[in-house]
Parts: structure tokens; C-alpha cells; sequence
């Protein structure tokens, strides 16, 4: 599975991105990525080479994609045939028989089948899941949907509640949850920093987490398969910050036999961290993390292992495991930054319905966090955006709701149902099937969907950024192909559209299951019969 992007790392990208488009950046074109939302992959039928200076400064070959509208013919069978025999020979050569293979290709203008293998089969398709997550979250919720989230206090009436002017607030501070997947430490940081500007100098009552719009089981559907402490295993909430994660920092020891320093972003008292790590010679490191309930609502981490003196500084991100006290933790702290002390305790309830809200918080828009949720696999954002999916009416947010609402969306798109299996939002595990053929059904439909440019630019592009941006640089695919990557244990998944060297518009699905050898081992082939396509003059 695709692990997480930190969060300061995906923002960055995005304010890059949004520096370069705002500034007309040449670089922007001549990577083949147009800096429109435009609903096609990038790149066109028309190519020329054009060279560039590499860091080395060596020259480099890149094809540039020129804008030309796809052929309204179908293929010939001759060119069909040839692109077949061209497809298997790269199957038989690479793979063999030692994996399960589903492939399905299809020309979206004509609706022309280009090559199908096993694709009404059920396979596993790892984190290309999140197209199903990614594609019902859109049309259910839109793109410019947002997720608030407040701060309030209980009042009878806004014109009740009056502001401290000795600087004590005297009652309890709600924060109350509304399922947002982006959240960062940041965030709270300036709410603070808002709340200490109001005058609030101590608060006597006590923080209280309402995250009640889903209905509290935390840990997504399968997440139990496996007991494991990386991050890209987190649980959700309503209320969750820095993707229910936290960065374990171990620098070591200027003493020979010291323990290493252990730091923790963002700092909280949630986690507990016991240090029975040593410092010795030398630059290497062997230090070992564990995670596990504390008993007492919290996260007791466990730092094994030795570092070496010359050793850089490690960081490692590891899971939590009760989202609304890592979240209220994590506020305290904050708070406590910017001179704000809080006398009460940390614990969850209801907030009040007569209320006064003192900062009220919208996310990013949605078309936002789905970019970043496909563009770098991120399981925690998908498991949050699958899960607002139930909250309707007021009702708190099940699985069980959840999943139907995203089943009655791909009836509405046509995607047939059986076989399919989507268990959770994310793919983690062996608990979501569906085949080639509904992924592409899937991507056949969002090309007509309203929310079809947020969808199609949420895809990493091969060769340039997201999962994707070190794959296929050199190859026709590189600015012409956008798609969702999904990697487990022995599954690989690549699936999503490529414009073709005759200006061809594609949608493809390709699942590897059952694979003897690694999942992430077969991308190179994968990465071949895409260039494959790519390269097509059909």
C-alpha cells in the first residue's frame, strides 16, 4: 500500500502548484502538465522532442503533447490485432503465468474495446479502491463541498454570552467535529492563537471533543486484519488532526550509552514514549518503534533499538488510537503555546444545542482533498471521505450507511455491481473486489460527470508528480497518462486514462494479483504496457 505524505509535504506541493500557475511558469508546460483543471490526461496525439538540461547538464530527450481532438473512427482490426499481440508479448515475456492478470482497455469516444484479459473477473485492486471513494464523494458531496468544524461555548442566546475581560473563561470549550480529513496541527494553532486574541488567557472548564457525526467505531473495516503500527493503518474520527498520526523523532545522544532524544510532532502528553534506546558508536541506526493502547485512552510508543552517534537524525509515523483524545491533547498543547491555560480536563460529549460559536473552521474545498488523497494514495483521507458519506439527516455516520450510499452512486453510473466488493475506502487489506471492467466502467462514466475535471486531475501523472512521479519519466506515458497506483503485498494496480500518439483518449484498468514475488516488483511491467498504449498509433 502506498504510504502516507507527511502533511507540511502535501501542502507544500499544492502552494507550489498554485505559485506556478498564478505566475504563468513556462516549467508548468513543459512538463506536459496544463496548469487548467482540464477533465482529459495531458498530453495529445501531435508529439515533438524537445531537450532540456538535466541537473547534471547533460541534454535530455521529452516528448512535448500537443492539443488535437481524438479520432471519431474506431480502430481497424488489423491495429487492434497488432496492439493485442503487442500487450500479450510484454505479459508472456514478463510475467507468465506466475500472477493473475485482469486488463481491460477501452476507447472512451467510440466506446471500442481494445484489449480485454480476465476483465469480468473479481480481483483485488489495493488502493485503486479510492476511485470508487474519490468518485462517489464527489457527486455526492460536490466539489466545492466543505467540512466545518467549531469551537463554541454553551450560551442561551448569542447576545448571552459576553467576553472575558478578566481573560478566565469560566465554563467548558466544545470542539465539535465534522468528519474533515485535512486537519493539521497548524490548524489548531491558529485557533488558539484566535481564542487568545478574544482575551481568553485560562479556560476553567474543561475541553470537550464532540465527534459524534459518525457513530465512534474508529478503526475502518479490515483494518484488524493486520496489526500493524505505520500510519497508513490509522483510525478515523470526526474530529482528527495530522491524519491521526504522529512523528516520532530520535536524535542521538551526544554520550556513548545515553538514551537518544526523542521528540514528538505534533507535541502532545496523548502519547506516552518509553525510551529504551541507546546511543553508540558509529553512523548507523537499528532503532525499532512499537504502538499500542496505553489502557488509560492513550498511545504508549516504545523506542527499541540503538543509533549511532554519527547517525542522522530518524523519523518515523505511527498510528494512534483514540482519535477524539489525540485530537484534545494535541489542542491543549497548542493552547498552551500561545499562553492559553486550561484548568479542566481532556473528554468527549455532547455540545450543546443553545450555543455561542466563538471560531467556526471550513476545510478545504473537497475537489482539495481528493487531489491530495489520490495524487499520493493517502488510506486516512479516503477512510474519512467514505465515512461522511452516511452522514445525512442529522443521523451519525455507519459503515453500513456509508457503503450504501456509494452503491447507490454507481447505479446511477452504470457500473455494474456484481462481484463487487468495496469493504472499506481506502483498499488496505484483502477485503475489497471488484474487476477490470467496473474500474473502467467507473472512468467511463466520470468523464461525463459535472465533477469530471476535479476527478480526472486528482490522478497522479506519470512521470511528474504524486505516486506517479517517478515512473515512466522517460517513456511516451511521461505527461500523457494520469492514473491511480495500488500496491499490497502481492497485488499491483494501475488504472486510470492515457492519450495515445494518435490522440486516442483511453481508460484502463490493470490488476496483478497472487503475484510470487513482491506487488511493487511488477510496476516496470506495468509502466511498459502503459507505455504501450501511450505509444499507439491506431
Amino acid at each position: 500500500m502506498n504510504t502516507l505524505c507527511s502533511p507540511c509535504s502535501i501542502r507544500r506541493q499544492w502552494l507550489i502548484g498554485l505559485v506556478a500557475c498564478l505566475l504563468g511558469s513556462g516549467a508548468v508546460w513543459t512538463t506536459g502538465m496544463s496548469p487548467l483543471r482540464a477533465g482529459a490526461p495531458d498530453g495529445a496525439s501531435s508529439s515533438e522532442a524537445s531537450t532540456t538540461k538535466t541537473s547534471d547538464g547533460n541534454s535530455s530527450s521529452r516528448e512535448t503533447h500537443r492539443f488535437q481532438l481524438p479520432p471519431r473512427e474506431s480502430v481497424s482490426e488489423d491495429d487492434r490485432d497488432r496492439l493485442h499481440e503487442m500487450l500479450d508479448t510484454i505479459l508472456h515475456r514478463e510475467v507468465g503465468s506466475e500472477a493473475r492478470i485482469g486488463m481491460h482497455v477501452v476507447d472512451v469516444t467510440t466506446d471500442q474495446v481494445l484489449y480485454s484479459r480476465r476483465a469480468d473477473e473479481a480481483f483485488n485492486p489495493a488502493s485503486n479502491t479510492k476511485l470508487f471513494t474519490s468518485a462517489a464523494a464527489l457527486d455526492v458531496f460536490g466539489p466545492d463541498h466543505t467540512f466545518e468544524t467549531r469551537l463554541l461555548v454553551a450560551s442561551d442566546a448569542d447576545t448571552d454570552w459576553e467576553q472575558p475581560d478578566d481573560g478566565l473563561l469560566d465554563e467548558s470549550l466544545y470542539l465539535e467535529g465534522g468528519g474533515e480529513a485535512f486537519l493539521l496541527f497548524e490548524d489548531f494553532i491558529h485557533w488558539a492563537a484566535k481564542l487568545k486574541l478574544k482575551g481568553i488567557d485560562t479556560i476553567e472548564g474543561d475541553i470537550i471533543i464532540d465527534d459524534r457525526v459518525f457513530d465512534g467505531h474508529y478503526l475502518p473495516p479490515a483494518f484488524g486484519q493486520k496489526d500493524e503500527d505505520a500510519s497508513y493503518r490509522a483510525p478515523i474520527g470526526a474530529l482528527s488532526v495530522n491524519f491521526n498520526a504522529v512523528s516520532v523523532i530520535v536524535t542521538p545522544a551526544e554520550e556513548l550509552g545515553m538514551a537518544p532524544e526523542v521528540r514528538l510532532f505534533p507535541p502532545n502528553a496523548h502519547v506516552e514514549v518509553s525510551n529504551q534506546a541507546r546511543t553508540v558508536r558509529g553512523d548507523r541506526q537499528r532503532c525499532r518503534l512499537t504502538s499500542e493502547p496505553d489502557g488509560e485512552g492513550g498511545t504508549e510508543i516504545v523506542v527499541r533499538g540503538t543509533i549511532g552517534t554519527e547517525a542522522e537524525r530518524t523519523r518515523s509515523r505511527m498510528r494512534i488510537d483514540n482519535p477524539p483524545h489525540y485530537a484534545a491533547s494535541v489542542f491543549r498543547r497548542a493552547l498552551d503555546m500561545v499562553g492559553v491555560d486550561v484548568e479542566g480536563r481532556l473528554q468527549t460529549g455532547e455540545a450543546p444545542e443553545s450555543r455561542h460559536v466563538l471560531i467556526e473552521h471550513e476545510s478545504h474545498p473537497l475537489s482539495y482533498v481528493v487531489e491530495a488523497m489520490n495524487k499520493w494514495s493517502n488510506n486516512f483521507m479516503a477512510e474519512q471521505l467514505l465515512r461522511a458519506l452516511g452522514h445525512r439527516d442529522g443521523d451519525p455516520s455507519t459503515w453500513e450507511r456509508s457503503r450504501t450510499v456509494l452503491e447507490r452512486f454507481l447505479d446511477r453510473a452504470k457500473v455494474e455491481r456484481e462481484g463487487l466488493e468495496i469493504t472499506n475506502g481506502s483498499g488496505l487489506y484483502d477485503a475489497n473486489r471488484t474487476s477490470p471492467k467496473q474500474i473502467v466502467q467507473l472512468l467511463e462514466a466520470m468523464l461525463h460527470h459535472p465533477s469530471s475535471p476535479e476527478f480526472v486531475s486528482s490522478l497522479a501523472v506519470a512521470g511528474r508528480d504524486g505516486t506517479l512521479r517517478n515512473r515512466m519519466q522517460d517513456s511516451p506515458a511521461a505527461g500523457a497518462l494520469r492514473a491511480k497506483t495500488g500496491t499490497l503485498n502481492r497485488v499491483s494496480a494501475l488504472s486510470g486514462y492515457v492519450r495515445t500518439r494518435s490522440g486516442r483518449r483511453l481508460a484502463f484498468s490493470m490488476l496483478f494479483n497472487r503475484t510470487p514475488r513482491r506487488g511493487w516488483l511488477y510496476r516496470p511491467v506495468q509502466d511498459e504496457l502503459a507505455a504501450t498504449l501511450a505509444a499507439f498509433e491506431g
